[in-house]
């Protein structure tokens, strides 16, 4: 059973790309992908929400990719870059709505 949701624009193809990546390094199949609008509201190109199924808890950003990165084992090693600030921020800029807006 999926332990978390991934919601992406479902204009995206860049979005579709990334998803079916994340579907084949989940062996266990914790993640599920969808393309609705989450509770957060409609989804910009570039932007994804995850949400935690069993808690109904909404990740958004940095957090977002950090909750995929915890459920798949395969993503163990690259959880270690986690630590760096500059890593960080530039994974909460490529995942989140302002990205667009930068261009």
């Amino acid at each position: 059973m999926p332990a978390i949701r991934i919601y992406r624009n479902p204009s995206c193809e860049r979005c579709a790309k990334i998803a079916r990546f994340h579907k084949r390094f989940d062996w266990l199949h914790r993640l599920d992908v969808s393309t609705l609008t989450p509770k957060t509201g409609p989804l910009v190109p570039g932007e994804i929400v995850v949400e935690d199924i069993a808690s109904g808890r909404i990740f958004q950003g940095f957090d977002a990719f950090a909750a995929i990165y915890r459920a798949v084992p395969a993503y163990l090693p690259i959880r270690a870059l986690f630590v760096f600030p500059a890593f960080r921020n530039y994974i909460a800029r490529e995942v989140s709505a302002g990205k667009l807006a930068r261009g």
